[in-house]
């Protein structure tokens, strides 16, 4: 019997490759979906038959789908641009990050072009850059080096707030950006572009508070979401949230038994675990992170750790405004956090910090990309 199987996976045709009926079309295809992006992008030269399968949008869905069904730090990369812009925009290999944070990881140079781009968000494996010279912004896959039309420019405003999301009702990819006029913190303008239009739409009202900061909108559950004060008020410090689909907004609470200080900069600050919201406390004595389980249920809000002021002092700089968000949590045990220089590995179990070796410095904000084969229609 073993005899036979090998002989028929070997029946080969004219041209070199597998006859139709050593394997079924579906078997070929649940096979090709269980490998990586970069494997998938050699197979397409292996026939024309599979560069037709494997650049096929509803491939490319499909496969996505089993990723996030049976995810895989394989396929993350950290990137996010470095320290001098002008399109160095580079990528870390999550895996060993996580399993051999003692052992020196490259980062990988990525850039685009000779334009100067800042990364508003991921999603799908799609990267959303804004060309700060031009004023555009673009979708851009660094898997497959895929690069969507560009947008009408915004003009020369200052970006204050911004975030990048994926409506799944209408399979289209929105950013939302809060401009305004250089030295003007006061006066702004939301506009909201969705990609495959030409055009950018205003959000009216939209209750974006003054702000000296850059506030990075977190997308979860097709929302995104920014931790925002009434002016003068930090009791009442809320997110607020915008319905990416429904291009509406709300406010969720915070966690109702942590308080912080007042400060401007203890403010919490907002990050995605496991496809849930958290919030990272600086309470002086503890960093304290909250995950809520459930979006928009402030009851699901939950305790996940508390850790202690002292502990941190001994790897990075004081006060905790340093450590910015958490990034992903591996195992259930493993906290990745970044600070403005560095990452830290927080173990929830025994309370070890270990300090990633990286070969560069963390300047602008970093993104988890999730490796796919996701483009739009040119």
């Amino acid at each position: 019997m073993e005899e036979e199987n090998t002989h028929t996976s070997r029946k080969l045709n004219g041209d070199g490759l597998l006859h139709r009926q050593s394997l079924p079309d579906d078997l070929i295809i649940e096979i090709l979906l269980r490998h990586p992006v970069r494997s998938l992008l050699q197979f397409k030269h292996v026939c024309k038959s599979w560069k037709t399968l494997i650049s096929d949008s509803q491939f490319a869905k499909r496969h996505l789908h089993r990723l996030t069904m049976d995810p895989s730090i394989t396929n993350l990369q950290i990137i996010f641009a470095s320290e001098f812009g002008f399109g160095r925009i580079v990528s870390l290999p999550l895996k060993p990050l996580l399993e051999k944070p003692s052992e020196p990881i490259k980062a990988v140079e990525i850039g685009m072009e000779q334009y100067r781009f800042s990364i508003l968000g991921e999603c799908n494996g799609l990267v959303c850059l804004l060309d700060i010279t031009q004023g555009y912004v673009t979708l851009w896959n660094p898997s497959t080096r895929f690069k969507s039309k560009k947008s009408p420019s915004i003009g020369k405003w200052r970006v204050a707030n911004y975030g990048f999301g994926y409506d799944h009702v209408n399979d289209k990819y929105k950013v939302l950006l809060d401009v305004r006029p250089h030295g003007n913190r006061n006066n702004h303008n939301v506009r909201l572009y969705t990609f495959g239009e030409n055009s950018w739409t205003t959000i009216q009202n939209f209750p974006c508070p003054p702000t000296g900061f850059t506030i990075i909108g977190k997308f979860v559950s097709g929302t995104l979401n920014w931790v925002v004060s009434r002016v003068g008020d930090y009791e009442q410090t809320t997110i607020l949230s915008f319905d990416i689909v429904k291009e509406t907004y709300s406010e969720i609470l915070l966690p109702q038994n942590q308080k912080h200080d007042g400060r401007r900069d203890s403010e919490p600050k907002l990050g995605v675990l496991d496809n849930c919201l958290c919030l990272c406390f600086d309470i002086n004595t503890h960093l304290v992170l909250w995950l809520m389980k459930e979006y928009g249920v402030v009851e699901s809000w939950t305790k996940l750790m508390m850790i202690p002021a002292e502990h941190l002092r001994k790897h990075v700089e004081w006060p905790i405004i340093f450590v910015i968000e958490p990034l992903f949590i591996f195992g259930n045990n493993i906290v990745l956090l970044r600070t403005n220089y560095k990452f830290l590995l927080y173990n929830l179990n025994n309370g070890k910090i270990d300090i990633p070796l990286i070969s560069t410095s963390i300047r602008r904000s970093p993104h988890l990309y999730l490796e796919t084969l996701i483009s739009l229609p040119l």
